[in-house]
């Protein structure tokens, strides 16, 4: 019998798009910081579902082709409201970079940059209901957050 082979395409969802970034200074360690930047809309709920996928394969494929220290995820000009498929971009990056550490190893370095567009829902999303303050991975500046990557990712890497 022969096979016909069909072709399958990528899966890009409607209103979202990416673009990785790096720093163009040399960080302390030679540490390379990726900057993952997201553009336009994730709709509410599990209409989501398919940009969550997108991110989080976004975000890996970065980290493949770029071997950074540690990665930013740049959602400033996302609108993002709520829906936790989100969460998968850092259960992903947990298993690819994380699988296999010894109890001492530290993880890899994961970093956020919001602003109104998305600060609100990402907060409801990765902070604790009985807390009022911010993550220390969740950043509003994105040079607050270049200099902690660049902490974290040092780290990381002599560790």
């Amino acid at each position: 019998m022969n096979y016909t082979l069909l072709e399958n395409k990528e899966i890009k969802p409607d209103a979202i798009n990416c673009k990785y970034f790096t720093i163009k200074e040399e960080l302390i360690d030679k540490v390379d910081v990726l900057i993952v930047s997201f553009f336009g809309e994730y709709p509410d709920g599990s209409l989501g579902k398919k940009h969550g996928t997108y991110i989080s394969k976004k975000a890996i494929s970065g980290i493949i082709d770029f071997n950074p220290e540690a990665i930013i995820l740049d959602f400033r000009e996302l609108m993002y409201n709520w829906g936790n498929s989100i969460l998968s971009v850092f259960q992903d990056i947990e298993q690819f970079k994380n699988a296999g550490n010894e109890e001492n190893e530290p993880n890899f370095p994961i970093l956020i940059v919001t602003s109104e567009k998305s600060k609100k829902g990402l907060l409801s999303l990765l902070t604790p209901a009985t807390s009022n303050s911010v993550p220390d991975f969740i950043f509003e500046d994105i040079n607050l957050a270049i200099k902690e990557a660049e902490k974290r990712g040092s780290y990381w890497l002599n560790n």
